[in-house]
């Protein structure tokens, strides 16, 4: 079987991607893989790092920009698809299937004119533009959550799958001080995962470096900046490097720009501060971590709170949203989790109960029945 598949732009976007790459490859050892990005997007680093072919065409977004770039994004849309039908041409794929991101609109588009199946997975409860336009023409469209389904139109083949995780975040080996002691951090403290995404979120990390400043929490604190905000966060700290721990160190907080392996974050933590990207909701969910949730107002259709509201209803997480009172909203959950271990615990089995951690084989397995039918 050949597979081709394609997303892009942030983490969120790849990762599931590279999660049912993955599984096919578990089915079928014999399928070949390729992925196709942009050249600027973050897949054009991550996607060779997974051992993974790919394969770069033209395309840009068109939503929310100015007339000009909206058009020069449209030229670069077109120029794509003209890319994709020669990739697709070359590679002769049984089934094209793309995660999201602008560069997912041009490839779908090519696999649909040259009568390549294909299927979308959407993360968020909220389903993105290009996802619904796409879904018109996709064989198939896979959803992280039940309440995504009745956005689609109804000729969509909807299925809910939750979504794709990589199997090493599902699968991490040794204990959780095993984990702490990789990061620099002591055994014996109860530990905040505080999550600000592949491409930073500057609002948590501001937020998680003000309670590291004057908060009276006994907790220590792994802290993922992203690579934009890490020197800010360190300089604002006074944090110093160590000898033996990547990145920096300012008392109970290890600050770090990214981190690959981030199954030995999980395992360290007992708590994730994070903001609501369908990708980070589906692994704390996955491995049934409690977590204290700050959707982002500045997405699209404000789906991130969608996203968030579903652990809440869940009684997985906590919720609560950006502005002047947030850090004392958050404080005050992670000292009522805290001092409730009962609570932590229902958290931990609320959310364990709403994870899919199958969702990559589910939704491989049903790629393989799509190309078989064609």
């Amino acid at each position: 079987m050949r597979c081709l598949l394609t997303g892009g732009g942030t983490g969120g976007h790849i990762y599931p991607a590279i999660a049912v790459a993955e599984a096919l490859v578990k089915l079928l050892p014999r399928t070949k893989v390729l992925y196709v990005g942009t050249a600027q997007g973050m897949e054009s680093s991550l996607v060779p790092r997974e051992g993974l072919e790919f394969k770069a065409v033209r395309s840009s977004g068109i939503r929310g920009k100015s007339l000009a770039s909206a058009l020069r994004g449209m030229w670069a849309a077109a120029l794509g698809v003209g890319d994709a039908c020669r990739i697709i041409k070359q590679f002769k794929p049984d089934v094209v299937f793309g995660t999201g991101g602008y560069v997912s609109g041009p490839v779908l588009l090519a696999a649909r004119l040259l009568g390549v199946p294909c299927a979308i997975q959407e993360q968020n409860a909220v389903p993105g533009k290009t996802n619904l336009v796409l879904s018109r023409f996709a064989d198939k469209t896979f959803t992280a959550w039940e309440e995504s389904a009745e956005f689609f139109p109804r000729k969509a083949d909807v299925k809910v799958t939750g979504n794709p995780i990589r199997a090493r975040v599902l699968q991490a080996t040794g204990t959780t001080a095993e984990a702490r002691a990789a990061f620099g951090l002591r055994d014996d403290k109860f530990t905040l995962l505080v999550l600000g995404g592949s491409r930073g979120a500057r609002f948590l990390v501001d937020l998680a470096v003000d309670m590291a400043l004057s908060a009276d929490l006994d907790i220590q604190m792994l802290l993922i900046t992203g690579k934009e905000y890490y020197d800010n966060a360190v300089a604002a700290l006074g944090a110093t490097e160590h000898t033996g721990i990547a990145g920096a160190k300012y008392g109970n907080i290890i600050i770090q720009p990214y981190v690959y392996n981030m199954e030995q974050a999980y395992r360290a933590c007992d708590l994730v501060l994070a903001r609501a990207g369908g990708m980070t909701l589906a692994e704390i969910t996955a491995l049934g971590l409690p977590s204290i949730i700050v959707p982002s107002p500045n997405v699209v259709g404000n789906h991130q709170e969608y996203n968030a509201r579903v652990l809440e209803t869940a009684g997985a997480a906590i919720v609560v949203r950006e502005g002047p009172d947030t850090r004392n909203q958050v404080e005050h959950g992670i000292r009522t989790i805290l001092g409730d271990p009962a609570l932590h615990k229902r958290m931990a089995q609320a959310a364990s109960e709403i994870g899919r951690p199958d969702a990559a084989f589910e939704i491989a397995r049903e790629l393989i029945a799509l190309a078989r039918r064609a």
